[in-house]
Parts: C-alpha cells; structure tokens; sequence
C-alpha cells in the first residue's frame, strides 16, 4: 500500500511541480508563473511523461492569462511540439545537457516575439533578464525531476 501511493506520486511529480510553479508566481521570482514553462517543455520534448501534453496546453494557457499575452505561449507550445513531432533529423529526447540549447531556442523564440510586440528600452532589458533566469533555472528544475522520477 505505502509502496503504491509513492509509486503514485513519483508518477505525479511532473504535474504537481508544474502546478506550484505556477502558483508561486512573484514579481521577481517567478513573474506570472513563468518557471511552469521548464517542467512543460522538459516532460513534453525531452523526456515525455503520458498524458503530459494536454495538461501542457493547459498550463501554457495560463500563462498566457497571467503573462497577459493572447496565446502566445500556447500557439507556440503547440508549433514546437508538431515540429518536434513531425521533424526526423533532430531526437530531443537524446540531446545533451538535458535538452538545455532546445529550451533556449524555444524560450527565446517566444521572448523574442513578445519583446517585438512592444519594443522598447526597458522592455529589451526585462526581456533579457527574464531570458537569462528561465535559462538559468533550467538545469536545477529538470535535475530535481529527474532525481524524484529516477529516469537516467
């Protein structure tokens, strides 16, 4: 029985760590949730968990609501993954580093667009900055789903 409900929850840790990024959301920390998007692109692209990807729209959804953007994060969620899934050249669950340059371009791509939106000065720095920190939360969030699901 204690066996089954940990088994349980191991299973569960992706969904869960998702949605208290989410929640954790703090000007400066964590603007609008925006850390829920590691956990998304790293279940979905680099080791997929099943049934991961709906509740990923989900997520990137509302981040769009919180972001206050207009599906920005969920269309292009949605490209990445029919790209990802179309494509045979590149294998993303086989990429080194845990898939850390995949993530960049996809988060990239994605500021990019919003930065151009509105583009000025202050917009350009927050946007470098929100960049630099995703990217250096990276590797610390996908370790930890790693170490809790023990997938090697």
């Amino acid at each position: 029985m204690k066996r089954d409900i940990i088994n349980f929850l191991i299973k569960c840790f992706p969904f869960l760590l998702t949605i208290l990024l989410l929640r954790l959301s703090a000007p400066w920390f964590n603007p609008a949730g925006i850390l829920a998007i590691i956990p998304v692109f790293y279940c979905s692209f680099i080791r997929p968990v099943p049934y991961f990807t709906f509740f990923a729209i989900l997520i990137c959804f509302l981040i769009d609501y919180k972001f206050g953007t207009v599906f920005t994060w969920t269309i292009f969620y949605c490209l990445y993954y029919a790209v990802a899934n179309i494509q045979t050249f590149i294998d993303l669950t086989h990429t080194d580093k845990h898939g850390f340059y995949a993530f960049m371009i996809f988060i990239g791509v994605i500021i990019l667009t919003i930065l151009l939106a509105g583009l000025t000065f202050l917009n350009f720095l927050m946007s470098g900055l929100l960049f630099l920190y995703v990217c250096a939360m990276y590797i610390p969030i996908t370790m930890i789903i790693n170490k809790v699901v023990k997938n090697d």
